[in-house]
Formats: C-alpha cells, structure tokens, sequence
C-alpha cells in the first residue's frame, strides 16, 4: 500500500491505494497518527474491488480512551445513481492484534456515514457503538476496514476521518453472562412457533431494544425467538434480563453471517472472533460453517434465491446464495425457503408488481431447497421474519417480527429438544404468520404398520398420509412429489381431515427416495409449506 500524508489545515490526509488483492502490509510503518483533530484517510474505490475488503491503517497512540470513524463515498459517474447502480460501502474496525484476531466491530453502511444520521462510529473501553466491541484500546496499529460491497461502473472515491480523544465520553456498556444454552421454557412436548431471522439494535439503530423484541414476538405468537443481528455476537450478552422477564419464551442468539456471495445463519454459536469476510486471506464461508458448527450451532442458508445477481448486486449486496461449492452440505441444518415479508408489494422487492402478492422468491427458494434434498441433502425448510422490528407499529402483519412463523414439534421447549426436531424435519412453515394461516397434524402410516411425521423416512412402496387442517377453510390442499404437484383437494370444512395414500416413484427418487410433501394457499398466496416424507425402496 502507497500512502502519502500532507498537512492541510490542521488535517493530516492519508492517500491510500491497495494492491489488487486488498491485502494490507504486515507492518504499517508509514501509517498517520490518529489523535485531534482528525485524520483523514483517502480510499480509490475500482469497479473491479467490488466485493473485497480495503484496509486502512492508523496508529493509535498511548493514552487513547476513544477512537471515532467517521466515512462517506462519492461515486465518480457522471449519471444519476440509482439503487440498481449505486455505491455501497460497509465499515469494520480491527485493533492492534491483527486483521485475525483484533475484530472490533462491524457496521455494514447503516452507521459512521457523514449523510446519515447516527454520528461517528466509535470505541471506548467500558462502552461502544451498536455491532462494535468495548474494551481496552492499546497502542499500536488499527485498521478501519472498507468492505468494498459495491459500485457503479466508475468507482468511487472513499474517505474515512479518524479521531483519538484522550478523554472518554462516558456511559457503561454492562453485559451479562451468556445464556443457559441448556435452558427450558416449557417442559411439555408440542408445537412451538419460530422466527429463524431476527434483528434488534445493533443491526439498525431504530430497531427496538430487548424488552420491545419480546413484545412484539409474543404479539406475532411466537414462542422460538432466533436472534440473529449482523455479523456481531455483542447481543449474546444483553439478553439474560430479557429471558428472565420472558421465562416461557426460549430467546435463541445467533448471527447473520453476511458475506458479499450469500448469507447465512449461524444459531447457538459460542462467540468469538466474529468471522465474516469470505474470500479474504484465505477465509471461507465453508470455514465459517466448520466452526460455527463445531461449537455445537446449527447453520442455515437465508433468503438463497433473494435479489440475484447481476441485476440486483448493487441493491441487495449477497442477498441471493452463491457459495454452494465453498460450503458442505452434509453440514447445512436449513435452509430459509420463506425469507422476509411473505406478501409484498413492488416496492418492496423492486419489481412493477401492481398490488399485493406473495413474495415472488418465495418460490424461487423452494426450488433451491428441492434441489438439494433431489441431491440427497435432507436439509429443514424454515422460514425467517429478517425483520428490524422497526415495522412493526404501522405494517405488522407484513414486515414485523413473526410474519412467517416455522411450527416445530418439540418435546419441550429447549435448544436441545427443538434442535433434534429440526435435523427430523419434524417442521412445517406458516406462510403467513400464526394468525392468518393453517395449522397442521400429520401422522404417515407405511403398509408394514411404521408411524412418522414430517420429515420421516419410510422404506416403504406406500404410505398413507392422515392430516388434520385447522384454519384453512375455503383455502386448496395440494400434494407435491419433489416440485411437481399431482393432486389437489379442495378443502370445505374447518377443521378438515385428509387421508390419501402416496406411492413411491422410481422415475423422480433421489438418494433420499420419493419425497412427498404438501402445501395449502388461498386466493391471496401459499398459506402452509410442509416439510416432507421420503419413501425408500423396502429392504429385502
């Protein structure tokens, strides 16, 4: 990296051009001094930097007791930007251990720009900003981090202004103790209502704080609260006062990996360096997988099919899934086929829909999902709010905590319990939230008499299904072989009790055999997605 500093007006300026592959200098000698005023740190953004990460650095001197990042990007075209077009830059923060182990913070583009509203990202030892770690602040060599997530097709000039105060502001980050991941809500089997993508605070600063998370969800009729704020695990530690003021909720945190090739969900993790940064050094989703799982978490695809490129890279950055060949499958416990707010209007997903309709990826990621289990993956459909809960007063039913909700049968309501249920697929998706949705009971039936539910496996040429619907008056059942639907049943009665028995089929069989699953949907959308059985040639 070439830097060059020039004294302007009290302002130290720092232009800064990274080697193709973005890789900083093991000792940045050259590296301006941070302190007051502040130090101002230039970045030329390329257009074939997109998806990569710059880093900048700074020296931290003795004494420090608050580091403020401040940023801002000007994108050079000479055309108006649009959200299709536009430039995205993401900020992180890494202190004087490494670019390995010094991870201090993460706060996508929603906070530290000079055009937004929240001020200067910052760091103090007993307190810090939302997503960013408090503690110790050493002498030595920092790195503010420029996650390089998008541009337009001129680039963009990039500039960071660091400040170093010798005094603090003041206030008390307190976090607790990590919660009891053996804890029990509820010590009595049944269906347990799920949110598998949520964000409070630290990844929006209008999102609500824990007591309103809690709230909210009850409202939705949740009973499984998965939070998963971006990229940190700082809410790990915040959210005992929570559990303990909602003992019958079971409060779940975990994180959303966001990497610019696709996001993903690691729930339970023990937390850690909060790696993200798939592609740099040598680091990988896959990697990430590994150790997340390790540590005894379970790990979901999100929204696979959501946004994709090349259309919408600017607009959703990694939104859409690409990373299949950097991760094991075998290791992959979900996949998220509801993502986000199940019935959309255009303007949610920038498309000319006219109206109200359902989520148009919705289908696109069953489709993914299917794809793997025809692969032999048996892998659980969920579904996720990815709500910030700042919806939730005017728009709640569409864009809150809870829009979608997964019903796991559970023989009590614990992270053990719900985690055995969800790797038997013992799960189905309410499309549109507990309140305006069906609810499902399942019992399969094979012709040598074996008994299972969803997501059991059968050797076996026949099997009967035995649902009961309640709910789902006026709406039409359909039954699936994989993606191609042969049978639907018009649904007259509240509750309503289908029987029918299904056959294997060579012709579509997998490793997994004849996967056989249902769905029910109205005038309006899919009203429940099931996970399914599979039948397997009998033994002989």
């Amino acid at each position: 990296m070439r830097a060059s500093l020039t004294l302007c007006a009290g302002v130290i300026l720092c232009a800064c051009s990274a080697p193709q592959d973005n890789t900083p200098r093991a000792e940045a000698v050259d590296a301006p001094t941070c302190g007051e005023p502040a130090i101002s740190l230039l970045y030329d953004y390329t257009p074939d930097q997109s998806k990569s990460y710059a880093y900048l650095p700074f020296r931290v001197p003795a004494g420090t007791a608050r580091i403020e990042v401040l940023y801002g990007w000007t994108d050079r075209s000479a055309l108006p930007s649009t959200p299709l077009t536009s430039t995205t830059v993401d900020l992180g923060l890494w202190d004087e251990r490494g670019l390995r182990e010094g991870f201090r913070g993460w706060g996508g583009s929603r906070q530290g720009r000079r055009d937004g509203d929240t001020g200067p990202v910052f760091i103090e030892e007993s307190i810090a900003d939302r997503g960013f770690e408090p503690g110790l602040i050493r002498p030595g060599i920092w790195h503010v981090e420029l996650g390089l997530a998008a541009t337009g097709a001129s680039g963009a000039d990039v500039s960071v202004d660091n400040r170093c105060l010798q005094t603090a502001a003041g206030g008390i980050s307190s976090p607790g103790a990590l919660l009891d991941p053996g804890y029990i809500a509820r010590d009595e089997p049944g269906w347990y209502a799920a949110d598998f993508h949520m964000h409070g605070y630290h990844s929006n600063p209008a999102g609500p704080d824990y007591p309103q998370v809690a709230e909210q969800a009850r409202a939705a009729g949740l009973d499984i609260l998965m939070l998963t704020d971006y990229v940190t695990a700082r809410h790990h530690r915040e959210l005992q006062g929570t559990q303990l003021a909602n003992p019958d909720l079971l409060l779940w945190p975990g994180r959303e990996v966001i990497t610019y090739f696709g996001h993903a969900n690691l729930h339970g993790e023990v937390p850690g360096v909060a790696e993200y940064r798939h592609g740099y050094d040598g680091i990988s989703l896959g990697m990430i997988q590994a150790q997340g799982r390790a540590s005894g978490a379970l790990f979901q695809i999100n929204h696979p099919s959501t946004f994709p490129p090349p259309v919408f890279s600017n607009l959703c950055r990694g939104c859409a899934f690409e990373l299949d060949d950097a991760i094991d499958f075998a290791a992959v416990d979900l996949i998220e086929v509801v993502g986000g707010p199940p019935m959309v209007r255009g303007d949610d997903v920038g498309l000319p829909i006219p109206g109200e309709t359902e989520n148009p990826f919705i289908t696109t990621a069953i489709e993914y999902w299917l794809e793997k289990l025809q692969a032999g993956h048996k892998i659980t459909a969920v579904s996720g709010s990815d709500s910030k809960g700042v919806d939730a007063v005017e728009d709640r039913p569409r864009k809150g905590y809870g829009n979608s909700a997964t019903m796991v049968y559970a023989e009590k309501l614990s992270r053990a319990a719900v985690t055995a249920s969800l790797k038997a697929g013992k799960a189905y998706i309410r499309v549109r939230g507990t309140h305006d949705s069906p609810t499902a009971e399942l019992v399969a039936t094979s012709t040598a008499g074996e008994v299972g539910t969803f997501g059991s496996t059968f050797r076996a040429d026949t099997v009967t299904l035995n649902i009961r619907l309640q709910g789902a008056a006026g709406q039409v059942l359909t039954f699936y072989n994989g993606a191609l639907p042969l049978l639907s049943v018009p649904l007259t009665s509240d509750p309503a009790e289908i029987v029918q028995e299904l056959r294997r089929n060579p012709l579509t069989e997998g490793p997994l055999g004849t996967v056989w699953r249902f769905e029910t949907r109205d005038a309006r959308s899919r009203t429940l997605i099931s996970n399914p059985v599979f039948l397997l040639p009998p033994e002989s």
